[in-house]
């Protein structure tokens, strides 16, 4: 499988929800981003609003944080794959 763009990290991720993706230029094992779908959350007033897709990043430390790739990352990189990093989505 080739290595993607960001934008095809967010439309593959949007559209399965279970994949994962890493970057090649990741040293540490561990890592990865996801894609969560849109949906709907209560906001403190006890509203119902939609909230976007959100991409998540869980660190080798086990935080899980949302992610705002750098613009390398964003617009430059293509070397993310499907699975986590140091551990390659077969194929990938």
């Amino acid at each position: 499988m080739a290595d993607l763009t960001w934008a095809e990290v967010v439309a593959k991720g949007q559209a399965d929800p279970g994949l994962t993706f890493a970057r090649r230029k990741w040293q540490q094992a561990g890592k990865y981003v996801w894609v969560e779908p849109p949906t709907v959350i209560a906001a403190p007033d006890g509203r119902q609003y939609p909230m976007c897709a959100t991409v998540y990043f869980k660190d080798v430390d086990d935080v899980v944080k949302p992610y705002w790739p750098s613009m390398d990352g964003m617009v430059e990189a293509n070397d993310w794959y499907e699975g986590v990093s140091g551990r390659p989505r077969e194929g990938s």
